[in-house]
């Protein structure tokens, strides 16, 4: 994410590992990025950029919703530094859960929208300690025993992370 652009700069790459000194490293080897990110980089370089404050603790935060949900979303997890696992449905929670301890999980579904409700529910049946965020438009009822918190698609990262970090005792 370019945020003094406010643009995304989608890339493929390649995610390698090196076994440099001091340690083992991994990275990503992109495949021919586009200009946009050169400019990028020369900003940044040049102490131009605008800095992104990342929480202090590195959350693990599986964040469920349509491939073009989480297209959407995926500059603002990105951006985050928080460990972030995608899933698609039901089926793919139950098997990103059964190998990971989450600290939250984040619905990209709108509130009118029924799949967040199984989805949340079998998280908090599964791992009862992890923040439950649904994030969408506001049209219908939050179960506040499925969900600790609502946040609007448009508020952005920092109502996002004021969400998965907040005392749990004000959730809805």
């Amino acid at each position: 994410m370019d945020a003094a652009a406010g643009q995304v700069i989608e890339m493929l790459g390649e995610i390698v590992r090196a076994g440099a000194r001091p340690g083992p490293v991994l990275g990503v080897l992109l495949v021919e990025p586009p200009p946009e990110w050169g400019f990028l980089v020369a900003r940044l370089g040049a102490g131009k950029g605008v800095a992104i404050e990342v929480p202090r603790r590195r959350l693990r935060v599986l964040v469920i919703g349509d491939p073009q949900r989480q297209r959407s979303a995926m500059a603002l997890y990105v951006s985050s530094g928080w460990d972030v696992l995608f899933a698609h449905d039901l089926d793919s929670v139950g098997e990103a859960l059964a190998d990971l301890d989450l600290d939250a999980a984040v619905a990209e579904h709108d509130l009118d929208d029924a799949r967040w409700r199984a989805i949340m529910t079998e998280i908090r049946r599964l791992q009862p300690h992890a923040r439950r965020i649904v994030r969408g438009k506001a049209q219908g009822d939050i179960v506040a025993p499925l969900a600790h918190r609502f946040v609007e698609r448009d508020a952005g990262f920092d109502a996002l992370v004021e969400a998965l970090t907040s005392d749990p005792a004000r959730a809805i």
